[in-house]
């Protein structure tokens, strides 16, 4: 080690140590503040207060990219807001000092310093001039930048990573939550005796679906089917369908007029979503001694009826429950079912799912299959529907959900 010859050497040499010392402290007091978990705001403060008191930058920036480029620092005279062009970026892998050209690209940025993370883009440093002296060497400093800007850039991913580990996880949760929730509110047992017999089909999207039907008896001669689609997802629609399904349950049997029935199901579902998801049910009362069907369709794709070959669709209704407190007016129906009559009731995920060419199912093609089938039972039409739409859509997959409540009328 060579010792210095003179006092000016000396204090050369002891101004050199002191940056270094300077530079190292910078570096301990921000990996402390990573250890202490400290915000990423508070990480990009440290970021902006170091680089200034160690390079006195006039100019300094400093961009996340997250698939798109994002500006987190800035610091500069002027209030103009740089906006980098991708392109621009893209082409910068190590600490380079700007031409006069890429200057200009730059807003006038002298240099620029890229954080990579195996090759893929983490962030993009951009300074101004920086103070160059006998004990501020460029290139010290720039490096100095570099592992600086390493330091804080990755512990910013590695958060903004965490919590989307954090979030995704507790997106999983709730998936299954709401799952199950559904799961519950589609009946395990449908019921089948030689007066009528009813198969379902239920095919939740990803794994969780917002459709629900149900048979529900109300008295020793009547019961009462349905079928419904809520708009949305996840838990809070699992959550509405619940709801749904506990007050059919539990008013059905308090002879309510019909139309007194509906106003007040429709505010339920209204107070609960205030207005912001809707519902779309079909659903229907059948006397066993008059076969009378009194139906109403709220928005919800019309169920058909088949009668030997004759198709009606069940379409008389009102508009979606729960998008208006008040409903406009009630059209309910009524028909009498003849023997050997099939209702197939479906969700729009049914008739309007693709092929690969984007032709859609269709309702049409729907008719022609019960057409040629509506004398089996309904657990081996809804076997055979099933296999037919598959082959429809060949390798398409599912865009929605699909439920299917089959009903056969002795």
């Amino acid at each position: 080690m060579n010792l210095p010859e003179t006092s000016t050497d000396f204090n050369a040499l002891n101004d050199l140590l002191q940056v270094k010392d300077s530079r190292l402290n910078a570096l301990l007091e921000a990996t402390k503040a990573i250890n202490d978990n400290v915000s990423a705001d508070s990480l990009y403060q440290i970021f902006k207060y170091t680089l200034k008191a160690q390079l006195q930058v006039d100019r300094l920036a400093l961009f996340m990219y997250d698939q798109t480029w994002k500006r987190v620092v800035w610091e500069a005279n002027n209030s103009d807001i740089f906006i980098p062009i991708q392109s621009n970026f893209d082409k910068f892998t190590t600490v380079k000092e700007l031409s006069e050209q890429e200057q200009i690209t730059f807003d006038g940025f002298k240099y620029v310093v890229p954080v990579y993370h195996k090759q893929h883009p983490l962030a993009m440093a951009l300074l101004g001039n920086i103070a160059i002296d006998s004990t501020h060497q460029k290139n010290e400093m720039l490096d100095f930048v570099q592992t600086f800007t390493n330091i804080i850039t990755v512990a910013v991913e590695n958060k903004r990573l965490f919590k989307r580990e954090l979030e995704k996880k507790q997106y999983d949760k709730e998936l299954e939550l709401a799952s199950k929730v559904q799961g519950m509110l589609i009946p395990k047992k449908l019921p089948k005796n030689h007066l009528y017999e009813f198969s379902g089909l239920y095919l939740p999207f990803n794994g969780i679906g917002g459709d629900y039907y149900d048979v529900i008896h109300v008295s020793k001669d009547e019961f009462v089917f349905c079928i419904g689609d809520i708009s949305g997802k996840g838990v809070a629609a699992a959550l509405v369908m619940a709801n749904l399904q506990a007050y059919l349950n539990a008013t059905l049997g308090l002879n309510f007029k019909k139309e007194k029935f509906i106003e007040k199901l429709n505010q339920k579902i209204h107070s609960i979503t205030n207005g912001e998801n809707f519902i779309t049910l079909f659903i229907a009362k059948y006397n066993i001694v008059s076969r009378e069907l009194l139906y109403l369709n709220a928005g919800h794709v019309p169920p058909i009826l088949i009668h030997q070959n004759k198709i009606e669709m069940l379409d008389k209704g009102t508009t979606m429950l729960g998008i208006f407190e008040e409903l406009p007016k009630l059209d309910f129906g009524k028909i009498t079912i003849q023997p050997n009559s099939t209702i197939i009731c479906f969700t729009d995920g049914l008739t309007e799912m693709e092929d690969s060419k984007g032709h859609q199912y269709g309702t049409s093609h729907l008719i022609k299959l019960l057409q040629a089938n509506h004398t089996l039972s309904p657990e081996v039409f809804n076997k055979l529907l099933y296999d037919d739409f598959c082959r429809f859509k060949g390798n398409v997959l599912f865009n929605d959900d699909i439920s299917i409540l089959t009903a056969k009328f002795m």
